[in-house]
């Protein structure tokens, strides 16, 4: 309760605070009335004069109680109702509000490219005798626009098409001659779209001005795809003027590092963090128009180029002699209030994406008409009717989404602007727990080498000097058989010698500097596998750990160390027995079956520690169309050659009908499916 200490009168009075309507308001000013001047004032009817007064006077508490009241609910997020003032508190919470969600999909592109007769290959090989003719296949650049059947709805693809690459690519004969010999081939290659439409506007801007400010009026502004002057110099969007540093990407040529080069195959570019001082943040506004916001640096001065020391550190400090006391920012320690380069007699060019919503979740099929391709090409080497041929082939290029789009909706509401900036505000855009660090990396995009499966664990959790991860190694397993096998030779040892025995064996091998582990309370072990081109699992090559680290260094504590490490492949096979219905074919029932444990296998699905569930095996089984029973499904492991070279012990690791995997982050993978599932009808 709020006291006056200051107005005598009012000294012994009892003055009543805790009002907040109209009604309370006026009850205690009668009250207050009628014991403090009893007889000054007693007509307290309600036609009278003073009850005017004091209506009046309750109806003036009462607003303003109000306004005090609005004003401390519309400051805090968490009781915000406002949208101006909601989305002002996210943006301050460092969260933009998605004024839109474009739809995805994945597009299935096609080319036609002639035949052409392999240098090997006799009359006998058939269709073996020919292959597609590789000098004609195109690569399609990113931004191709397909609009949709129905709604008219334009989708762009995110990414460049290379028939040339194997990867995912399908291949089939097209069209045949009179003799039956291969004359095209139909080459297949997926591709992922988002609804979105280019727009592009260019804006002029003279003598540097602090914080400049670009105002885009459309309401479904998806991103902004490039910002660039009239230099060619591109402007990088950043979260807050204060960062000055930036991924960018470098082709991963023999040019910028010879060492990575030799992965260009599968890592066509080198990820790195640059400073820049070209840079904006982009704001979301109440009526969900876009602003862009740059810089109060002068591009004639390089403030910015300083080093720290202890001449300029605190510089732009207003009448401060004494820095002791003052608080520094890395980015900014000139204290110059520069925040970036402001544009300055120069015209910017921004391209953003806009589009999506609930009506561009458009069906199967319904994107096949394309209305804009571009392609990256080289045609100087062709004669006229190679170059006539060359043309057939891009005009052949047709597309089909096998799949619906999903995921457009329209702008966020209140409460979800609300939820995601806590959130958001929580998290900082840091990587802390294991979940961070997995999807984060999982979150690199393909053109830096994607990563298809991630396990995160502290440093000494799985512990390499534990008796199982001690005999992995095929060395010292080895010479722990040539022990036991020792001790067989020299006749009977009680149970104790054969521990002692045992026990300084593991213990030597602990102690051995190349098996140790020396562990570090504050590093994280990231185990990580990628694809090769036939979707295989495989470790990754030092070009994409490179670019992995690159990415998580910006996000990562800076007490956190993180070990990149190969996760482990334990290659299955399954043997199962079926017995069929006496009106079915034996062998459609049981190629259906097949199918069915490839879908359950299939990669995508699985990830490290998931155990093999034989029961659900079974029942998937069970459930195909004509089966009687199950009276057989085994598990066996697949190891080396063209496996991998971990071997398990499928019938240790099962308990009660699980395969569980190693305490070693590890993925059960199928990996030949035509040749490791093999039934039997019985």
């Amino acid at each position: 309760m709020a006291l006056n200490t200051g107005n005598i009168k009012n000294k012994g009075r009892d003055i009543k605070y805790l009002n907040k309507d109209f009604g309370q308001f006026r009850e205690n000013l009668i009250e207050y009335a009628k014991t403090y001047f009893p007889q000054t004032y007693s007509d307290f009817n309600e036609s009278s004069p003073g009850m005017m007064m004091i209506e009046m006077s309750s109806y003036i508490g009462d607003v303003l109680g109000y306004y005090i009241d609005d004003t401390l609910k519309e400051s805090m997020i968490h009781s915000a109702e406002d949208r101006s003032n909601v989305v002002a508190l996210a943006n301050f919470l460092g969260y933009k509000p998605k004024v839109t969600s474009a739809a995805l999909s994945r597009l299935s592109v096609y080319q036609l490219t002639p035949s052409k007769r392999k240098a090997s290959g006799n009359l006998y090989d058939g269709d073996n005798r020919f292959e597609f003719d590789p000098g004609y296949l195109v690569r399609i650049v990113e931004g191709m626009v397909i609009t949709s059947s129905t709604t008219g709805i334009s989708f762009r693809t995110t990414e460049l098409v290379d028939f040339n690459d194997d990867y995912e690519r399908e291949v089939t004969v097209y069209e045949r001659n009179e003799f039956g010999e291969p004359v095209y081939y139909l080459i297949k290659k997926y591709v992922n779209c988002i609804s979105a439409e280019s727009e592009k506007i260019e804006v002029s801007f003279g003598s540097p001005q602090q914080f400049s400010k670009i105002d885009l009026g459309d309401t479904d502004i998806i991103e902004i795809y490039d910002v660039r002057d009239s230099n060619n110099n591109k402007w990088y969007e950043v979260p807050y003027l204060a960062q000055e540093l930036v991924y960018t990407d470098y082709p991963n040529t023999d040019n910028f590092d010879k060492e990575l080069s030799q992965f260009k195959d599968s890592v066509p570019q080198i990820l790195k963090v640059s400073k820049t001082s070209r840079r904006f943040v982009r704001q979301i506004n109440e009526d969900n128009t876009t602003t862009l916001v740059f810089g109060a640096g002068n591009s004639t001065s390089s403030d910015e180029t300083f080093l720290p020391n202890f001449k300029n550190v605190g510089l732009g400090l207003n009448n401060s002699i004494d820095r002791l006391g003052a608080s520094f920012d890395p980015a900014n320690f000139l204290k110059s209030k520069s925040y970036g380069q402001a544009p300055a007699n120069t015209t910017l060019t921004i391209t953003y994406l806009k589009g999506g919503g609930v009506t561009a979740n458009v069906p199967v099929g319904d994107l096949t008409k394309i209305d804009a391709i571009a392609f990256d090409e080289d045609i100087s080497l062709f004669d006229d009717d190679e170059l006539n041929l060359y043309r057939f082939c891009k005009n052949s290029i047709a597309v089909d989404n096998e799949i619906p789009a999903s995921g457009g909706r329209g702008a966020e509401t209140i409460n979800e602007i609300r939820e995601n900036a806590l959130a958001h505000f929580g998290s900082q855009n840091r990587a802390v727990t294991r979940k961070d660090y997995q999807v984060r990396a999982l979150a690199l995009p393909p053109k830096f080498g994607g990563i298809a499966k991630a396990y995160c664990a502290p440093d000494g959790e799985l512990d390499n000097n534990s008796p199982a991860s001690i005999l992995n190694s095929p060395d010292t397993l080895e010479e722990f058989a040539g022990l036991v096998k020792k001790m067989s030779s020299e006749g009977k040892k009680t149970e104790t010698e054969i521990k002692t025995e045992l026990q300084r064996f593991l213990v030597g091998k602990q102690s051995n500097s190349n098996l140790a582990e020396k562990n570090n309370p504050f590093a994280i072990n990231l185990y990580i596998l990628g694809y090769d081109t036939d979707k295989k699992l495989n470790n990754l090559n030092k070009a994409v750990k490179e670019n992995v680290k690159t990415y998580l260094s910006e996000y990562r504590m800076l007490t956190d160390g993180i070990n990149l490490l190969d996760g482990f492949i334990i290659n299955v096979g399954i043997d199962f027995e079926i017995r069929v219905f006496n009106s079915y074919n034996k062998q459609e029932v049981k190629l259906k079956c097949i199918n069915e444990i490839e879908n359950y296998f299939n990669i995508d699905d699985w990830s490290f520690g998931m155990p093999i569930n034989i029961s659900e095996l079974e029942i998937i089984i069970a459930s195909v169309e004509g089966v009687q029973s199950v009276p057989k499904c085994e598990i066996v492991n697949k190891c080396g050659g063209a496996y991998s070279k971990n071997k398990y012990n499928i019938q240790s690791a099962t308990k009660g009908k699980m395969v569980y995997p190693s305490l070693d982050p590890s993925v059960f993978e199928l990996k030949y499916p035509g040749k490791d599932i093999k039934g039997r009808v019985v």
